[in-house]
């Protein structure tokens, strides 16, 4: 038989899965009354139900680069009384935002003109300045593109609402020469504080098509794979387990100017965006077992942008985001960036007018361990 005790949890676990994700600030109050409403909080089965009850976690804020006198400039933009005020990155380029957790390329003090990697968290405005990555032999005269990802290192992390904790950090580059063409990664675990050995791939490519590189487009989780974008042709596959690197050619049938790749329930999705259409590519198994891209669907933004959104029809459309494993993307036309809902048709003006952009999102439900940053205390 229960005890009173327990049947009060519990029925404050179902008031408190009532609250709105909307109000991210008041999970987070909640948290705050006691040392048992924040262990129902903090509970995984708590945030299990609660993901299945409201969905996706809402947008707490996001960071996009902007025009400046620096090299790079990140700006965090709160749309959230969880997190009220922003913060401005002078000299920093922001990577990746995903599991509660933001990347960035910073300027070293160490060296002029050299970069450092950072990660920060919006919450707790905590900030980790990793080790450089060892270097590694790379072809002479090459030239060299990268990238990077974050994500939750916890083990048995439902990733609903991930705040502090373990950590990784894949680290990818490409290096191409007349020679030879070499991707290159490397993975930072937060716990040993140590980069891991590199793995590496070879592309044997024809001449004309030696331009393989990875580009700054944000990277793509999907179950135990992190993809990033390589220009128009190619996408890298990084498997985090095995920690192998493998690359995927995209369809050839390309119609537009730019790919983006997203997550689309539990599936790598890509779209190709020419003008103001958007075709959707999904991966599937065919009757030989083998996997192909297949044009699933075509989207006309003119069709769904209102009439002010686009007020000259020719213009291009450009994808500058999106929020990972939803049907959320952000587009750039017309000297501003909008929120675009595929599924619900739904348009959002964003208060940017320029420049990729990283959604910060979540619930607001702080674990045990977790302490708000006093400035922004709620």
């Amino acid at each position: 038989m229960a005890t009173p005790r327990t049947l009060v949890d519990d029925l404050v676990g179902e008031i408190l899965l009532r609250i709105p994700p909307e109000d991210s600030a008041c999970l987070a109050r909640a948290s705050l009354v006691c040392k048992t409403w924040r262990r129902i909080l903090s509970d995984p089965a708590f945030r299990s139900r609660y993901r299945e009850l409201h969905g996706p976690p809402p947008l707490l804020g996001y960071i996009h680069v902007l025009k400046g006198d620096e090299p790079y400039f990140s700006r965090f933009v709160s749309t959230s009384a969880l997190r009220p005020a922003g913060r401005d990155f002078p000299g920093w380029l922001v990577l990746d935002c995903r599991h509660g957790r933001a990347l960035f390329a910073a300027s070293s003090p160490e060296a002029e003109g050299a970069m450092d990697l950072v990660v920060w968290n919006p919450i707790t405005n905590e900030e980790r300045r990793l080790p450089k990555p060892p270097r590694t032999l790379l072809p002479a005269g090459a030239r060299h593109d990268c990238n990077a990802a974050v994500l939750c290192a916890a083990e048995g992390c439902g990733h609903i609402d991930c705040h502090g904790g373990p950590f990784r950090v894949v680290f990818v580059v490409t290096s191409t020469s007349y020679v030879e063409t070499v991707t290159s990664a490397r993975v930072y675990l937060s716990e040993s504080g140590a980069w891991s050995e590199t793995t590496s791939v070879y592309h044997h490519l024809e001449l004309e098509e030696r331009c393989i590189c990875v580009d700054m487009m944000p990277s793509v989780l999907v179950g135990d794979a992190l993809y990033f974008s390589c220009g128009r042709k190619y996408i890298l596959e990084y498997q985090l387990s095995a920690q192998q690197l493998s690359v995927i050619a995209t369809p050839a049938r390309f119609r537009g100017t730019c790919i983006v790749i997203m997550k689309a329930e539990d599936a790598l999705l890509k779209l190709d965006i020419d003008r103001s259409s958007i075709y959707l590519w999904s991966r599937e198994v065919d009757a030989h077992g083998i996997l192909r891209w297949v044009q699933s669907r075509t989207i006309e933004l003119e069709t769904l942008l209102p009439d002010d959104v686009l007020p000259v029809k020719s213009r291009w459309i450009y994808v500058s985001g999106f929020v990972e494993g939803t049907d959320v993307i952000f587009v750039h036309s017309s000297g501003y960036v909008y929120m675009v809902q595929l599924k619900s048709r739904q348009v959002t003006k964003m208060a940017i007018k320029w420049g990729r952009l990283y959604p910060f999102t979540g619930f607001g439900i702080l674990g045990n361990n977790v302490q708000m940053y006093t400035t922004y205390q709620v």
